[in-house]
């Protein structure tokens, strides 16, 4: 007769078996260096060597496996010899050396094992955290070659030992691909899959709890904003992933985006539109303002409040006029810059019956006594010619500006203007002069322009290719100094791409006009918010919240020229 155990003991061993395993479990990750709290499973040996540990299933070879962690099936043979050539066993570990990783798992892998680490103010801050880092191994995980460890020195002023605890900062223009920052500012790994169906190539993208089509997939993945465009990614993707209903998706549900309406950063490695977004984005990132201003002393700062006169601009929920309430923050800029700073502030345009005098309440009635500041002045009567003639006068102020301030890029032009985009998202966001799209000219005659003082005395303004690469550099450091500014100050950003190169509607993409023949270096067109949400609306309306957004720019000009190479960013 076989004797079974009483019940309660049986259950009382497998508990004990179960905790025994857990234990042992967590101890190898404690006494391995390997860091769980990521989906992926990394290791550092001796400080020097970074490799993944993918745990093998029935089924798998080492071409699936190099597949999935490389992007490509020929690395299979370097993942064997790498294993020891063992065979494949299900429950074994196969290891991915750190190099052959694509980018997105080098940066988990990265961010797994040295969770303090961050993209900061254009730079990667690395915090040594095992025995036995060196220069050259954060150089080779983070550059790709160890042969830019003699830069990261010069970078950081070391001579080559470096403390457990310390920090590395790695400037953007060594950094691989995985690294470098978005239009966020931020490193962000991308949650895509790409596969194929019948109608070709698309991303998937499995849906997570509390995330919405519109907002989480569409303006995330495919950077669109303007209400019919978003309508029309949406029509897309759900017609493509078979969603009948979008308010009753389930979680986990797999969506389809057709890989042509991806913004390029999340395109596959290799895909020549991706691989054009990244060689533009080294060149400008090797530009960033270097030059320190105490108090401002020597800076010029050109405000152009958006549209006025006859040119209203937006007209918003509960009737708010964009333009009398962008000229109320300029007004409120302007007047924070003289009282608390030594800059030097030129105004495009003047309101010839208030002055520059801020308006302290909810409500700023319409009206039509904005002129831009021309000779002679401009009513604004069209739109188009208005903004090429604030191409014009930004022009000329510049050239009188002097010298030394030019050549120390001590001039920064902001135009600002509140959008009109899809009703759901709120925030403000930042237009910069992507260098590609930009035009390297421009020419007006007859009419006006021949009447115009400035246009006379600029035209044509011409800008080399060297020249808006170097623009959108600059222009993409004060946009990330302000971003962050506003969110310090309580001012909302919209969540995804706060800081853009380009307005899309449709197929067509462009630069803002006053920006896009701008001579200005450092430009950026500033929208303070959604005029077709209730929300940034009320908060537009609140006097205390544009006072904030006023504030918010001036601090983030002071940061911006009182900035060393040791305190660019604080990494804590």
């Amino acid at each position: 007769m076989q004797h079974r155990k009483p019940h309660g003991l049986m259950s009382a061993y497998r508990l004990n078996i179960v905790l025994l395993s857990m234990f042992l479990l967590l101890a190898s990750f404690l006494l391995e260096g390997v860091s769980s709290a990521e989906s992926i499973d990394a290791k550092i040996v001796r400080g020097k060597s970074i490799h993944v540990r993918h745990s093998v299933r029935r089924g798998d070879s080492y071409i699936l496996i190099s597949k999935q962690w490389t992007g490509t099936s020929s690395n299979w043979r370097s993942i064997r010899q790498y294993n020891g050539n063992r065979r494949l066993l299900a429950g074994s570990v196969c290891k991915i050396p750190y190099h052959l990783l694509t980018s997105s798992h080098k940066l988990s892998a990265i961010t797994t094992l040295f969770p303090s680490d961050k993209f900061k103010s254009r730079e990667w801050w690395h915090k040594v955290s095992y025995s036995g880092e060196t220069v050259s191994s954060i150089s080779s995980w983070l550059t790709g070659s160890s042969k830019n460890a003699s830069r990261i020195l010069r970078h950081n002023g070391l001579k080559g030992h470096i403390r457990l605890g310390s920090w590395v900062r790695i400037p953007s223009d060594l950094l691989l691909d995985a690294f470098l920052e978005d239009e966020n500012g931020e490193s962000e790994p991308s949650d895509l899959s790409f596969k194929s169906d019948s109608q070709g190539s698309y991303a998937s993208y499995k849906l997570k709890k509390g995330e919405a089509l519109y907002s989480s997939v569409v303006v995330r993945y495919t950077g669109k904003i303007n209400h019919e465009d978003v309508m029309d990614a949406v029509e897309q993707i759900t017609r493509r992933s078979g969603i009948r209903d979008v308010k009753k998706m389930p979680v986990g549900l797999e969506i389809r985006i057709p890989t042509d309406l991806l913004l390029p950063k999340y395109l596959p490695a290799g895909n020549p539109r991706r691989q054009q977004y990244e060689t533009k984005l080294k060149e400008v990132l090797k530009y960033r303002n270097v030059s320190q201003a105490k108090d401002l002393i020597g800076v010029h700062v050109i405000l152009d409040a958006g549209h006025g006169g006859a040119d209203p601009g937006a007209i918003g929920k509960m009737g708010i006029h964009e333009d009398e309430y962008v000229y109320d923050i300029a007004c409120r800029i302007r007047r924070l810059l003289v009282a608390k700073t030594r800059a030097e502030v030129h105004m495009t345009v003047r309101d010839k019956k208030k002055g520059y005098k801020v308006v302290d309440s909810k409500r700023i009635p319409p009206d039509r006594h904005e002129v831009l500041l021309t000779t002679p002045e401009y009513k604004n009567s069209d739109a188009r010619v208005s903004a090429n003639l604030r191409c014009f006068l930004s022009a000329s102020i510049y050239e009188s500006i002097p010298w030394e301030s030019r050549k120390n890029n001590r001039v920064v032009f902001t135009s600002i203007h509140a959008d009109s985009l899809y009703p759901a998202l709120t925030g403000a966001s930042i237009y910069i002069p992507d260098a590609y799209l930009s035009r390297k000219s421009l020419d007006r005659n007859g009419g006006i322009y021949d009447r115009t003082k400035e246009v006379r005395a600029c035209r044509p303004i011409k800008v080399s290719y060297s020249e808006r690469v170097r623009s959108e550099g600059y222009s993409r450091d004060f946009s990330f100094e302000l971003i962050s500014s506003m969110k310090r100050h309580g001012v909302a950003t919209l969540t995804y791409h706060p800081v853009r190169d380009r307005i899309t509607r449709g197929r067509r993409e462009f630069v803002p006009a006053v920006i896009r023949y701008n001579p200005v270096p450092t430009k950026l067109l500033l929208e303070v918010g959604n005029l077709r949400n209730t929300t940034d609306c009320q908060r537009l309306m609140d006097p205390d919240y544009r006072e904030r957004i006023a504030e918010a720019y001036v601090d983030a000009l002071k940061r911006l020229y009182g900035r060393t190479s040791n305190t660019i960013a604080s990494a804590d």
